[in-house]
């Protein structure tokens, strides 16, 4: 659902912690206490961990914490959130919202189209679902994973990051169209150097932590 700020009468000592925060609601925030001349811009975070996940003891340990709009925070509120978010032995950055937006159009919303779309195509397709059951292996669970994600809380987060996923999804339609036309080439020595450069990618994935699923 769509978030309407103007709904809730916020008080003086306010402290806004939101997940997926993108830059279109800190704008919804900083105008929201603009509009009311007796406040300022209080706290502004913007969350990089999964509200989904079940509850653990160690659900945030070693996530990152964005921090966006610090220099609009107060700063005694924004002290007690970094000790906080510290408390729970998170690893803090600061980001600009824009850069937040674009980046995370990257890492974490077009996973979840690819998702998504992987999740329907196999279902259009396979008509026998214990068809599907039978030979998929761990490959295809993880990377369908995803699809599971709740579509009221995904819809909203394409529609307010909407410039940049359209932009990020664009690019990632002109690589499978170029993967597609190596096999409709045949073209297996092409193929075979790409994947072995993409193979690189482990080096990345090697700094983040493992998820528990």
């Amino acid at each position: 659902m769509d978030l309407n700020l103007k709904e809730y009468k916020l008080p003086l000592e306010s402290f806004i912690q939101g997940w997926y925060i993108d830059e279109s609601i800190c704008d919804d925030i900083i105008n929201l206490f603009n509009d009311r001349k007796e406040y300022w811009v209080e706290g502004i975070v913007a969350d990089k961990v999964q509200p989904d996940r079940k509850q653990s003891t160690d659900l945030y340990v070693n996530k990152t914490q964005i921090l966006c709009e610090t220099e609009k925070t107060r700063t005694d509120l924004l002290e007690w959130a970094i000790q906080f978010f510290r408390s729970i032995n998170m690893n803090i950055q600061e980001m600009d919202p824009k850069e937040h937006d674009q980046h995370i159009a990257y890492v974490s919303h077009i996973s979840h189209i690819s998702s998504f779309m992987l999740g329907k195509t196999v279902m259009e397709k396979e008509d026998d679902e214990k068809a599907i059951f039978d030979m998929a292996g761990s490959g295809f669970a993880s990377t369908v994973r995803l699809a599971k994600s709740s579509p009221e809380m995904w819809t909203p987060i394409f529609k307010q990051n909407n410039e940049n996923i359209l932009e990020v999804l664009n690019e990632y339609i002109a690589n499978l169209e170029q993967f597609k036309s190596l096999l409709e080439n045949k073209d297996w020595s092409e193929m075979h150097k790409q994947i072995k450069d993409i193979n690189s990618i482990k080096k990345i994935l090697k700094g983040i932590p493992e998820s528990k699923t």
